[in-house]
């Protein structure tokens, strides 16, 4: 039982735990965002569907190219899991006509079992391409989220193979009349460079055999 849970949250893990890029263009000075996300990877179990998970983030602009942020994933909660991401997000480049603004995001995933009282913890860098376009700013983006593993063994002690998780992103942000609320949607090709032909769930992925096809819906309300 035990093995099968370790397999089965090593899967969640590998495709489910990337939530939607967070805070891809950073925050104005001293400006509060609270947010949802709604979406995950597509599995195909009678119905084809993403999975159903659930995040709450919160970011500050600590200075106009530099935020900070974090997530709580609420469904993983519900399965007896604390799991959490966070990090900071830099703007490198300013938008040149068609040239885009550049982010780099790294940070980290971590989640602990309440129930196995055991604990993980990885690595992560999100770079990221965005066009600002109309009067309210409202942007597209295209990046890239890695996510490294540490750890040197898998379960039952056998040798780690899956070092680098590689998830390209594409998404659209929203910005509303008022300037206080924004939606986002996210499409994630996760785990792109990894085999799924033998994953516990049955993802479905638009690349085939490789990785599974994300969908992510999101709300932020921005405090200024």
């Amino acid at each position: 039982m035990k093995f099968l849970y370790l397999l089965l949250l090593t899967t969640l893990l590998l495709f489910a735990s990337c939530a939607p890029a967070r805070f891809v263009e950073p925050l104005q000075k001293k400006e509060i965002a609270v947010g949802a996300n709604f979406g995950g990877p597509v599995i195909s179990q009678g119905i084809t569907t993403p999975i159903p998970l659930t995040a709450v983030e919160v970011g500050y602009g600590v200075d106009t190219n530099f935020t900070v942020h974090g997530g709580l994933h609420t469904t993983a909660l519900l399965f007896g899991n604390l799991q959490m991401d966070a990090g900071l997000t830099y703007k490198l480049l300013d938008q040149k006509k068609y040239v885009p603004n550049i982010s780099v995001n790294p940070g980290f995933n971590f989640i602990h079992s309440f129930e196995y009282n055991s604990s993980k913890f990885w690595p992560t860098l999100d770079i990221n391409a965005y066009w600002n376009y109309g009067k309210r700013n409202s942007y597209l983006y295209f990046g890239f989220n890695n996510m490294f593993e540490l750890s040197k063994t898998m379960a039952h002690e056998q040798k780690q193979k899956q070092r680098w998780l590689f998830s390209p992103q594409i998404g659209h942000v929203l910005k509303t009349k008022n300037e206080n609320w924004q939606f986002t949607a996210e499409l994630k090709f996760l785990a792109l460079n990894q085999d799924n032909s033998y994953a516990f769930l049955p993802y479905k992925s638009l690349t085939g055999s490789y990785g599974a096809t994300g969908f992510y819906l999101g709300l932020r309300y921005i405090i200024k």
